[in-house]
């Protein structure tokens, strides 16, 4: 009987199946992050015939992926903190529930006001990225959290990609609004899989939500974005513009004094006393932008004419398949970023990805000619933005408490969000600024290599712990 006992807890505690078991659900949860990430950039390839369906200029179009984007970034550092407050899992769950509500309503939308008030409601899905990865800190063994944030993280930038790729050739397949009947049923599997899947390890802390903080972290963010996203329409020096970005100073000043003398703040700002921690929102930064500057402008100049200096592609998925090769690279060195983070350090890991991103940028400035050359360099720029994304993160989660970790990445999110609004803007500046656009493109890469070289001087200089024993998860976190 003893003999059978020991066999039977063997089984229970086989390290082999929890590790399959780990590997799953990093699988499951970074599907449902990629799925949040995907619907956003689906609709790109159809604005032509969003624009001709529902008779609208092209330039009010830009309000349906800015919508999204706003409503994620105000409601990214509230669903944190609600993370903490009442379990990651059951707002994860609450908020997809809200997600899919809102695919059912573009996919029936009447009017372009309506597609983009159900865009803005899709926008709150951006959550479940900090929140997954709060989830995988939870539940999954040490060894892998790692690889599962590294996974997670990834999404973002695999996500973008494959929507720009898989959603043309979706929206060229079935139209547009059906798009969202085609991704509604997978979102729902995959969610009722993570809800009979992942468990509810995290030790919850019920507070009170800060409303007010909530409040004016929220216009501050509105206002920002709005100001980055719409200037160069409504014009830099115009009073609305200005009177954006002050507000935006304005509400950021006072939510700074609201959080410092609050007891539960939805973003704790004295984490940012910690170097690695600092370190990594800088660079969260950085890899936002420099990643748009990328995905916006190269299937512009892809589909510029060959006498322009590009390849006059007109099929939006062809063009997509240019940015796959970075999608398959991200998906490869996130989770192996991770590995070596914890062998040399998440930092080290950190500067090497951004090193490799800003050598296949000038790679893509000076190959973009070659359809080849672009393939390569998109190949490398997934391997370093892959590398870079795990390693920021990774150095937060090694520095954060698994109590303060989900607000940390919540943050985390928001401020890529700022990254990835600022990135088409500098491009488009540059860009205009040449009477050749094959030009102005080459330049504008280079830019962009040359931030990701800023970013390495920006780590250096705030003097993060980058040796390995950043990947060392505290004591008290494998209690």
């Amino acid at each position: 009987m003893e003999s059978l006992q020991n066999v039977d807890h063997k089984k229970i505690h086989d390290p082999i199946s929890d590790e399959k078991h780990g590997l799953f659900l990093i699988i499951i949860m970074a599907v449902l992050g990629l799925l949040t990430i995907f619907v956003e950039t689906m609709l790109v390839p159809g604005l032509p015939n969003i624009a001709e369906e529902l008779s609208v200029q092209s330039s009010d179009l830009a309000w349906v992926l800015t919508a999204y984007t706003l409503a994620g970034a105000v409601s990214i550092p509230i669903i944190g903190k609600m993370g903490e407050m009442w379990g990651r899992k059951r707002v994860l769950l609450a908020i997809m529930i809200v997600y899919m509500v809102g695919l059912v309503g573009a996919a029936i939308s009447w009017d372009l006001l309506s597609l983009i008030l159900f865009r803005t409601v899709q926008g709150v899905g951006m959550g479940a990225i900090p929140l997954l990865m709060g989830m995988a800190k939870d539940v999954l063994p040490v060894r892998l959290v790692p690889v599962g944030i590294g996974l997670i993280s990834a999404m973002i930038g695999v996500g973008a990609a494959l929507g720009l790729v898989i959603g043309g050739l979706l929206i060229s397949i079935v139209g547009w609004s059906d798009a969202f009947w085609v991704v509604l049923p997978v979102v729902a599997l995959v969610v009722g899989i993570v809800y009979r899947s992942v468990p509810d390890a995290q030790v919850k802390h019920p507070t009170k939500m800060d409303l007010a903080g909530a409040g004016l972290l929220g216009i501050g963010l509105l206002t920002l974005l709005l100001a980055i996203s719409r200037g160069s329409m409504w014009g830099w020096g115009s009073n609305i513009t200005i009177g954006l970005f002050v507000c935006a100073i304005a509400f950021f000043i006072a939510f700074a004094i609201r959080e410092r003398g609050y007891n539960e703040p939805i973003v704790r700002l004295d984490l940012l006393k910690n170097r690695n921690i600092l370190v990594a929102y800088i660079s969260m930064f950085f890899i936002g932008m420099v990643m748009f500057m990328v995905y916006q402008t190269l299937p512009y100049y892809l589909e510029m004419p060959s006498e322009a200096g590009g390849f006059g592609i007109a099929n939006q998925v062809i063009i997509g398949l240019f940015l796959l090769p970075n999608a398959v690279m991200q998906l490869i060195f996130s989770p192996v970023g991770g590995k070596w983070g914890q062998r040399i350090g998440h930092g080290k890991i950190l500067i090497a990805g951004f090193v490799v991103a800003a050598i296949a940028l000038v790679s893509l400035s000076l190959l973009r000619g070659s359809e080849i050359g672009i393939l390569v360099s998109m190949a490398a720029f997934g391997a370093g933005i892959g590398m870079a994304m795990v390693g920021q993160t990774s150095m937060i989660s090694c520095a954060c408490s698994k109590e303060n970790f989900g607000s940390a990445t919540a943050v985390n999110s928001m401020i890529m969000t700022i990254g990835m609004s600022a990135g088409p803007v500098i491009a488009s500046l540059i860009i205009e600024g040449y009477a050749d656009a094959g030009t102005g493109y080459a330049y504008c890469w280079g830019m962009a290599a040359l931030l990701s070289l800023i970013a390495i001087v920006a780590v250096l200089v705030n003097k993060a712990d980058l040796g390995a024993d950043t990947a060392v998860p505290a004591a008290h976190e494998e209690a």
